[in-house]
């Protein structure tokens, strides 16, 4: 017995809950009458769908306004006294004890349900199917607020209303061109854009390879393939189904856009770099071999797609894997094996091709800056020659503005690289030119201007060949005082600290 009664009430609950949900979205949408007072008041009460008899839902219209229900006031029978409303919806036929019964308070004349919201009505609170007409009925019921009076009740006002299925939520990307593989447990999302229904994007890389999407983690079904062309989707429902998934030739950052609705697609490299992050591997650095730690290549702070290592390498080999922990990553690579470091191509060769193990060569040992560029596929490996000399000039130090004669730095003894000043420096601004003499030099500069003295970037800036040198980036001291500034040239980092 108190099986079947939890039974009823669980069923009961669920029923209220969603004519609370009803409500909830529905009353958003209702429209009062601000500081109506009724009076004594005598119209007859009668309700009116001001949308077609005949709605054809479209979820492509989700949060547009789909059926309206307007009221008159009705009759307080003289009495003066205010006036609430509630509006039943049932289906038609029947006698309104099971209707979806929405209480709307005083002052209120109209109601708006939209698509989105009619349809989960329809699919959840009646059953009803989708692509199927239902058949409803509405009536409004006044209630007055004075004893002994009784309400009335409208006319019955009729309507078709047919709903749709609605497309799925949620929506993953899937295949052998996307980072997490083909397994569809691990598949990455899509975002749902928050004002268009039905639309979902994505950013990512994306290799060469295949790609499709599917609507549930760790289920192969259904899936959304290539359709009629590569602008087109098709909804593949079972096994048996042709699987032709889209296509990707060229490695990049890819932006994707996906409308279950109109069963479209587009996608193209984003203006973006393909990594945010790269190491380099190989027994010319210091960490050698180890592929769980290897040295880490720094982004260049005026363009993403230049990657640096500054370091002293010995004699040997390196790469540059685009992942830790894994030898079967992805590398950048020289095209032949130990090639000439005058030779400047580079290629991005996927693990999974199992490429030939081509590495760059050191034969000198010594300080070196490489460069890899991974927008044009390039790279840069140069032999650092330290500069003897460097200077700082600014209203900051004690020599000023004066580029012919600016404030010497001082050589650290046995570090070629290091190069420091001890002493007053007012508030103001300073660079460090590499020369005197001329102002049109190359420098080592901040990334941005006037950077926290606390940031250690001092990039070398070659003349007018990026922005630090084209807006004349400047180190600012705001607080008068002394200092001491080391300068490393070869790791191009800064230390600004007061004494």
């Amino acid at each position: 017995m108190s099986t079947i009664k939890n039974t009823r009430l669980l069923k009961d609950l669920g029923k209220w809950t969603l004519v609370m949900l009803s409500m909830a979205a529905a009353s958003v949408s209702c429209k009062k009458t601000e500081n109506f007072a009724p009076g004594k008041v005598n119209t007859i009460l009668a309700l009116s769908a001001s949308s077609d008899s005949a709605i054809v839902l479209n979820e492509a219209n989700k949060y547009n306004t789909a059926l309206t229900f307007d009221w008159t006031t009705g009759s307080n029978h003289g009495t003066g006294a205010s006036i609430s409303y509630t509006l039943e919806i049932d289906r038609k036929g029947g006698d309104f004890s099971n209707a979806l019964k929405t209480s709307l308070g005083k002052a209120v004349f109209t109601l708006n349900y939209t698509t989105g919201t009619l349809n989960t009505l329809l699919s959840t609170y009646w059953k009803a199917a989708p692509d199927a007409a239902v058949q409803l009925q509405a009536r409004i019921i006044d209630s007055i607020s004075a004893a002994g009076v009784k309400s009335d009740t409208s006319a019955v006002v009729y309507l078709s209303v047919t709903p749709y299925k609605p497309v799925s939520p949620t929506l993953y990307i899937l295949g052998d061109a996307t980072v997490n593989g083909t397994n569809p447990a691990t598949a990455d999302s899509l975002t749902p854009d928050p004002a268009v229904p039905g639309l979902f994007h994505y950013q990512g890389t994306l290799t060469p390879g295949h790609f499709k999407f599917i609507t549930t983690l760790d289920s192969l079904l259904p899936s959304y393939d290539e359709g009629a062309d590569s602008t087109k989707l098709i909804l593949r429902q079972s096994a048996g189904a042709p699987d032709n998934q889209f296509v990707i030739s060229n490695a990049s950052v890819y932006t994707i856009s996906v409308n279950l609705i109109s069963l479209t697609i587009s996608y193209a490299p984003a203006a973006l770099p393909l990594y945010s992050r790269l190491w380099i591997v190989g027994d010319a650095t210091p960490n050698g071999w180890n592929i769980n730690t290897p040295n880490v290549m720094v982004v260049d702070p005026f363009d993403s797609y230049v990657f640096h290592y500054n370091e002293v390498l010995a004699a040997g080999e390196f790469k540059i894997p685009t992942s830790t922990g894994n030898w079967g990553a992805d590398y950048y690579r020289p095209l032949t094996n130990d090639p000439s470091i005058t030779d400047t191509t580079a290629a991005l060769v996927l693990g999974s091709t199992n490429p030939p193990d081509n590495k760059w060569k050191i034969t000198n040992p010594g300080p070196y800056k490489i460069a890899l560029n991974i927008g044009d596929n390039s790279i840069q490996i140069l032999p650092f020659t330290p500069y003897t000399r460097l200077w700082m000039v600014g209203d900051a130090t004690p020599a000023g503005w004066n580029i012919n004669a600016p404030q010497v730095m001082t050589p650290t003894p046995g570090d070629p690289y290091t190069f420091t000043y001890t002493g007053p420096l007012t508030v103001g601004e300073f660079k460090i030119p590499v020369t005197t003499g001329n102002f049109n030099c190359a420098y080592f500069r901040p990334e941005t201007n006037h950077p926290p003295i606390t940031d250690t970037l001092a990039p070398f800036v070659p003349v007018h060949q990026n922005p630090a040198d084209a807006n004349d980036f400047k180190w600012y001291i705001s607080v008068a005082g002394n200092y001491k500034v080391t300068l490393n040239q070869l790791y191009e980092t800064i230390s600004i600290r007061q004494q």
